[in-house]
C-alpha cells in the first residue's frame, strides 16, 4: 500500500474550489471488501491516527492558542461528524459539496481557509482508492506564516494518516 502524489482529478468537487493558494493531491490504493463511504473516511482520517500525530496536534494547538486560532481535535471530531450527517456547519467546519463517492469539508479561520476532499474509488473487484486534495486560501500574512512553518509537516502527516485510516478501514 503506497501513497502517492497525484493531480487534483478534474471531475472532482472539489476542483470548482480553485484556484487556491495551495494545493496538493495524494492517493492510497488498497483492497478492501467493505463498502467504504467518503464521510467515513473524513472522520476516521481525524479520530483514528497514530499516537505521535495525536501529540504533534496536541503541541500545535498548545503553540498557536496565543495568536487566537482554537483546535480541539476531540471538539473537532464530534462536530465534523454533526455537519456530514446533518448537513449543518458548525463553528468554523462545513460541509460544502457532497457526492456519492466525495465528500469536502471546508473549514475557515481568520488567519485561512482549507477545504479538504476525500473520493472514494471502486475500481476493479476490490481494489479501491482513497484520494485526499486540500486547498489552502490565505486570509493574510499570519496565513502564509503559519503554513510556510506547518508546510513540511502537511506532506509527512497526509501521507502518514492516509495509509494509518486505510489500514484500519480495510
Amino acid at each position: 500500500m503506497k501513497t502517492k502524489k497525484i493531480p487534483i482529478p478534474q471531475n472532482s468537487l472539489v476542483y470548482s474550489y480553485l484556484p487556491s493558494d495551495y494545493s496538493d493531491t495524494f492517493e492510497c490504493k488498497f483492497i478492501s471488501s467493505k463498502d467504504i463511504k467518503p464521510d467515513d473516511v473524513q472522520i476516521a482520517l481525524w479520530s483514528t491516527k497514530p499516537i505521535w500525530v495525536d501529540w504533534l496536534l496536541k503541541l500545535r494547538a498548545i503553540l498557536v492558542k496565543p495568536f487566537g486560532i482554537k483546535f480541539d481535535i476531540n471538539d473537532y471530531t464530534d462536530n465534523l461528524r454533526d455537519c456530514l450527517v446533518n448537513g449543518i456547519s458548525y463553528k468554523y467546519i462545513s460541509a460544502p459539496s457532497k457526492s456519492n463517492d466525495e465528500t469536502v469539508t471546508c473549514n475557515v479561520d481568520k488567519h485561512l481557509t482549507f477545504y479538504l476532499s476525500i473520493i472514494v474509488r471502486k475500481e476493479e473487484g476490490n481494489k479501491k482508492s482513497v484520494i485526499a486534495t486540500t486547498l489552502v486560501n490565505f486570509h493574510n500574512l499570519f496565513g502564509r506564516c503559519y503554513f510556510f512553518i506547518i508546510y513540511t509537516f502537511h506532506n509527512i502527516l497526509v501521507r502518514v494518516m492516509l495509509k494509518h485510516l486505510v489500514k484500519r478501514i480495510k
